[in-house]
């Protein structure tokens, strides 16, 4: 059994939601497409979702997808900012992951168009400014001039030629710049009325795990150098963590909401948890097939998520979680225990902390459960039954059928199975 679900094995621009979608998302991927090849002008979407949410999983579905549609001319490019933050240009970085998707997609007229923006970027980032580099753009080849270059930094050098060697490096940057819109603007060729006739379409992926220079560097570029039409992209993002690094470099009095307003046109949200319970209960069937969990677990876990009640969101890592606690169960509890009560703690656990500690403390009551789960009389007679069927009588505090049950019940009955999840180096965060 394993402890962990490996990452999907997604073939980027290939598959697409039919291959590996078990969130029924499909539909949020149907809008997505229609709102990007609808608008022409340049456009950045924030999709919005915490972590655990799907949001890496459901853009690398749709970065495929999306090229499956009919009478498509939308190219589809996926960059993972946090695979790149060791670098110190996220646009070197950028521009490379785009030369090399259409060098796979062997697009001969993107492939030319690009070949000028590659040849520019080094100018408009901050390589050029440390090592002086030569910059060519469109026709114009520009180089620092190496005795200006030393005159901001000796002395000696007359003070008029430092200036002038700093006006002719920011005029090739601004020809680098001009270059770099003009490779944009050859790839999506617009019509005279500015109507492109091809678009380009930039996910980036992971940003608010950067770190906050590289992110905010990116979101700068984004802004600044690609503002063409037709040229699109979609922010996979967590904005509430992304403001925590506005603030790491402005200072925590910033007004990080609004300062991140500027950087994209619209927000969409990626559902914060799954909507339908046949959704996250095909997820956990997907899930618990890749642990290979015990088919006794796998059945009790599937039906308390069906009468789960809790207020707190069931998301793909919260049943990612559910699923690793229970997998470090010891293989002797789980043949020693009814696995209801292993069960119903790992899931509190991960659900319902606060209840999980009552329980840890001889607290617990049915009324606190019923908050989780919609379990009825029956359903406990039938774990009594098990109880008993284990050699485990608890008939003092049930007593025959019928009787009333005692608030405490759960608390009395789970106390001898608590061990099994409170060895704190088992903790699962």
């Amino acid at each position: 059994m394993r402890l962990t679900i490996p990452e999907p094995r997604i073939k980027l621009y290939e598959d697409g939601f039919a291959e590996h979608d078990k969130l029924s998302r499909e539909a949020t991927g149907d809008n997505l497409s229609e709102l990007v090849e609808r608008i022409d002008d340049p456009l950045v979407i924030a999709l919005d979702g915490e972590w655990g949410s799907g949001k890496s999983f459901f853009l690398k579905c749709w970065v495929g997808e999306h090229l499956k549609r009919e009478e498509n001319t939308t190219q589809t490019v996926y960059f993972d900012a946090f695979k790149h933050d060791f670098l110190d240009d996220p646009l070197i970085a950028l521009t490379g992951v785009i030369a090399d998707r259409f060098d796979e997609a062997d697009d001969k007229k993107a492939q030319k168009a690009w070949n000028k923006a590659k040849h520019v970027a080094p100018a408009l980032g901050r390589a050029v400014i440390r090592a002086g580099v030569s910059v060519v753009t469109a026709g114009l080849v520009t180089k620092a001039d190496e005795l200006a270059e030393a005159a901001i930094n000796t002395a000696s050098v007359e003070l008029d030629g430092a200036v002038a060697g700093f006006w002719k490096r920011e005029n090739g940057k601004r020809a680098a710049m001009e270059g770099f819109r003009q490779a944009l603007i050859d790839l999506t060729e617009p019509d005279k009325d500015g109507v492109p006739a091809r678009k380009l379409v930039i996910v980036v992926d992971e940003l608010d795990r950067c770190r906050p220079d590289y992110a905010l560097s990116l979101l700068e570029i984004v802004k600044h150098f690609f503002n063409v039409g037709g040229v699109h992209f979609v922010l996979g993002v967590n904005l509430e963590q992304l403001q925590n690094s506005v603030k790491a470099r402005y200072g925590s009095g910033t007004e990080a909401d609004a300062y991140l307003q500027k950087f994209y046109s619209i927000k969409l949200n990626l559902p914060r948890k799954i909507q339908y319970t046949q959704d996250y209960v095909q997820y956990f069937d997907f899930a618990s097939g890749q642990l290979k969990l015990p088919p006794e677990i796998h059945g009790i876990t599937r039906d308390l998520l069906e009468r789960y009640l809790g207020s707190a969101p069931m998301t793909p890592r919260t049943i990612q979680r559910i699923l690793t606690v229970l997998a470090l169960i010891p293989l002797r509890s789980i043949r020693e225990t009814p696995y209801e009560f292993l069960v119903v703690p790992a899931m509190l656990k991960i659900c319902a902390p606060t209840i999980y500690e009552k329980m840890r403390n001889n607290e617990l009551t049915l009324e606190n459960l019923l908050l989780i789960f919609k379990i009825d009389v029956e359903k406990i007679d039938g774990w009594v039954s098990a109880l008993n069927a284990a050699g485990q009588h608890h008939q003092e505090y049930f007593g025959s059928t019928g009787r009333p049950i005692p608030d405490n019940f759960l608390a009395s009955i789970c106390e001898d199975y608590l061990e099994v999840f409170d060895t704190r180096s088992l903790e699962v965060e």
